[in-house]
């Protein structure tokens, strides 16, 4: 999110946050790089033996767009929760926090413009599935992009992840590279290198984690978004065509957003929403590559291929194209199949038909006009 790097240390110590009586116990254990030591491609990195040489943005990695938001719900942009994303294959996770609401405690949530339009749970309890999948898995990286819409401080962001046992497995720059964690993104690239796939799994840091707000050094590990990464537009409308414009400062990873937008009326009131029925066109091999092509041409790899409605289409196929490996499904078994929910039986948990006056309220009363 290491000048030359051959040693990464995580910083040791705590960092008390009075304010909201929390302590953070960083690891004193020594992240440890070594290029000259990499995984043989006999062995897997992200499913594929090949990507374990490549550095972290070298390799292009399948991404879902609200991550959290599934199932019947007009808010929602996918159809199977986390646990069922991380077995499929799924590798980078957008996630919005929010407050549950007024006089509640700061504990943040995953939610969708509104809780009450879409409550995806406790931020920590979906924390606890990552946490079970890379402890079963241990070939695979996963990053999270949080969108901090409260916003939270990076303290009470670090406590979600250490209560949940993340904070081992999360990846932080060196101490020379420190400065780029600047909150508002402008500190430069000048002698940054990420390690390679195998070098940050033999390392045990399997989790890169960006905020795009309230990033703090105290918690190193929790990394500026703007300072590592750019994304492309994530407002297209449906039937418009795709490009691979930056929306900021450019930066060595990218984020390429391929998804669309529709417009909804609803008593009287026009908004956009997911397009849940334009997934089987978008979602296609030739859509998806078509894009990172225009990326490439610009001289810029599309790192986070970032769609709705992932198991619709050709998500995974495209990113193995991309990454210039021949597909295969890198599915996995980690969790029970009883514990995972579809659109029928979502965690984000009503209809459509009782949302939509609620989505009226909520949006016009804020002022806002659109669930995307």
């Amino acid at each position: 999110m290491l000048a030359g790097i051959t040693t990464v240390a995580a910083h040791s110590g705590e960092v008390s946050n009075s304010k909201h009586g929390t302590t953070l116990h960083r690891t004193a254990r020594p992240a440890v790089y070594h290029h000259q030591q990499r995984r043989s491609d006999s062995k897997s990195c992200n499913g594929y033996g090949e990507l374990c040489s490549k550095r972290f943005n070298e390799v292009a990695y399948a991404t879902t767009h609200n991550s959290y938001a599934y199932g019947d719900n007009i808010a929602a942009n996918q159809n199977k929760d986390i646990r069922q994303q991380l077995d499929d294959g799924i590798r980078g996770f957008m996630l919005d926090l929010y407050k549950l609401g007024s006089g509640t405690s700061n504990e943040p949530y995953l939610c969708h413009t509104s809780c009450t339009l879409l409550n995806g749970g406790k931020l920590v309890d979906a924390l606890k599935d990552f946490k079970t999948f890379l402890d079963a898995n241990k070939g695979e990286i996963v990053t999270i992009f949080i969108e901090n819409g409260q916003p939270f401080s990076a303290a009470e962001m670090a406590k979600a992840f250490t209560d949940a046992g993340l904070e081992d497995y999360a990846f932080s720059p060196s101490d020379a590279s420190s400065s780029r964690n600047s909150t508002d993104g402008s500190s430069g690239n000048d002698g940054f290198e990420w390690p390679s796939l195998a070098d940050m799994i033999d390392a045990g840091k399997r989790l890169v984690v960006f905020t795009d707000s309230k990033a703090d050094a105290a918690v190193p590990w929790i990394l500026n978004e703007g300072s590592y990464a750019v994304q492309t537009s994530f407002a297209v409308e449906e039937g418009s065509t795709f490009d691979c414009n930056p929306l900021k400062q450019i930066q060595t990873l990218w984020v390429m957003n391929h998804f669309v937008f529709t417009n909804y009326t609803v008593l009287g009131f026009n908004f956009e929403r997911p397009a849940p029925n334009s997934a089987g066109t978008v979602n296609t091999l030739n859509s998806i590559v078509d894009q990172s092509k225009l990326c490439s041409s610009a001289g810029h790899f599309a790192n986070f291929v970032t769609v709705d409605y992932y198991d619709v289409g050709d998500a995974f196929k495209a990113v193995a194209k991309i990454n210039g490996v021949d597909y295969k499904s890198t599915a996995v078994d980690t969790f029970p199949n009883d514990s995972k929910d579809d659109a029928t039986s979502a965690a984000a948990i009503s209809s459509t038909a009782v949302l939509l006056p609620a989505a009226v309220t909520v949006l016009f009363s804020a002022g806002s006009a659109f669930l995307w």
